[in-house]
């Protein structure tokens, strides 16, 4: 039993250790996947951000380009051939070479579809560009900044992501370009990647956040919760495991010391039975009548010892299988403690006193009298037989609006702290070493808890070593 506990442990701790890692990773490669996704839509916004930054201070102004290079062109050679040709068939020639379009769709600026390939009306599409020589005129300064950051908060909050940010202007040497991602990622710094904007000083703009993990682990909050759904689960099965195996292996050790202790008890009165009737047949006892009489009490005290043994052990188990069936009345409890005192008095081999307090006369209780009575003679024969040679037993039954309280209180050796919990399972009996020096087979406070819950009230013991015990039942009036 041991080393297949063990081993069973042991899988078990493997398993969950292997679904938490592999539930780790899963997370964390969806948090690193979220994180690059979040940063290229902030790069998407950046450049749509500094394109309509740029519309709104230039409006449709035409960009510096090929087309205007060729105007300058043109007007130069205007300036050439001014002595030599007449005016007129000047500028009849200079206005036959504008209207002849490039070849070439790149240069030409009043295109629509180079207009909207610039300018896009989808600004999220990722055919948005930033032509190179956009920012020959306009100048990155402070005024343009808080643009292009109004604009590019506006983005992101359009796609409901809320992340403290900054805007700044980085310089970055040419022959470190290349790795600045790599610099990014290994420093753990949420920066989008540099755009340039100085080629000449090497200046790139860039988005640096902060605590986008607040984000990122919003956004991930289902994937979260199924995960720690898991491991709880995992976890909560493998203690209910833990507990239910610990438990069975527990009543499978109480049972064996069960079964001894009841053999031993019940071989006992068998043995007396039977040298008492071997001494009538074989030493001629039946002649002397005295002596024929002191034996037959003995058997039959033992018989009778044997079979209340044997109807306790019955008796809880039909109750442990099917239940205890109450035969309700209306009875005094007053009356019935004080029955059930007179039988514990009649203990011969130690001397018992009785202190019975009780704040009316006749208390009228809803039950079935028979296992009560049973429940205050256990409790009763219990304080006399874990006592000392001097029993003394205060009785207290008192009522209240809703509940009958009957406290039992007796100068025995006490129950440790620890065992509180356990005197009411069955077959347990607190601990003493190899032997016990008082007989049972740990089934009459397992039976007292039964019946009280059947009655829907409680049981609860107050106890210490060498201090005594005290048993509290609560029942419903």
């Amino acid at each position: 039993m041991g080393r297949r506990f063990k081993l069973l442990i042991s899988l078990i701790v493997l398993i969950g250790a292997g679904i938490t890692i592999v539930l780790g990773i899963w997370l964390y490669g969806s948090y690193t996947n979220r994180r690059d996704l979040f940063l290229s839509t902030a790069e998407r916004s950046l450049f749509n951000a500094v394109q309509e930054a740029y519309q709104t201070k230039n409006g449709d102004r035409q960009l510096s380009g090929p087309e205007e290079d060729r105007n300058r062109l043109l007007q130069e050679v205007k300036k050439e051939l001014a002595p030599l040709l007449p005016a007129a068939e000047l500028d009849k020639a200079l206005k036959r070479i504008r209207a002849e379009r490039p070849k070439d769709d790149r240069f030409d600026r009043n295109n629509h579809f180079r207009r909207d390939k610039m300018f896009p009306k989808e600004r999220e599409g990722q055919g948005a560009i930033i032509p190179p020589f956009l920012f020959r005129d306009f100048e990155m300064n402070r005024a343009n900044l808080e643009l292009i950051e109004r604009k590019f908060s506006e983005s992101m909050n359009n796609k409901s992501i809320s992340v403290p940010f900054e805007i700044s202007i980085v310089t970055i040497p040419h022959e470190q370009i290349k790795d600045v991602r790599r610099q990014y990622r290994e420093a753990n710094l949420a920066w989008t990647r540099p755009m340039m904007v100085n080629p000449v000083k090497n200046e790139f703009l860039v988005v640096k956040f902060q605590e986008d993990w607040k984000y990122l682990l919003y956004s991930l909050s289902w994937q979260l919760l199924i995960s720690f759904l898991l491991i709880g689960l995992l976890l909560g099965t493998f203690f209910y495991l833990m507990r239910t195996i610990l438990t069975q292996n527990k009543m499978a050790e109480l049972r064996k010391n069960f079964v001894d202790n009841m053999t031993h008890e019940l071989k006992t009165p068998v043995s007396t039975v039977m040298a008492a009737i071997e001494a009538i047949q074989l030493y001629g006892v039946q002649d002397d009548k005295e002596k024929m009489n002191r034996y037959l009490n003995i058997s039959k005290k033992e018989l009778e010892h044997l079979s209340n043994m044997i109807e306790k052990v019955l008796q809880m188990d039909i109750d442990a299988t099917r239940g205890i069936v109450l035969q309700r009345s209306d009875f005094d409890m007053v009356a019935m403690v004080k029955s059930a005192i007179e039988v514990a008095q009649l203990n011969n081999t130690k001397k018992v006193e009785f202190r019975l307090i009780v704040d009316q006369d006749k208390i009228m209780v809803n039950g079935d009298e028979a296992h009560l009575k049973n429940v205050i003679n256990n409790l009763l024969e219990n304080a006399v037989k874990y006592a000392g040679h001097i029993v003394h037993i205060e009785v207290e039954v008192k009522t209240t609006k809703e509940n009958v309280h009957i406290r039992i209180t007796d100068n025995g050796k006490g129950i440790a702290a620890e065992y509180h919990n356990q005197i009411f399972d069955m077959f347990f009996r607190v601990p003493s070493g190899n032997l016990h020096d008082v007989k049972g087979f740990g089934l009459g406070l397992a039976y007292v808890k039964q019946v009280v819950k059947r009655h829907d009230g409680k049981i609860v013991v107050e106890s210490e070593l060498e201090k005594g015990s005290t048993f509290s039942i609560k029942l419903p009036s």
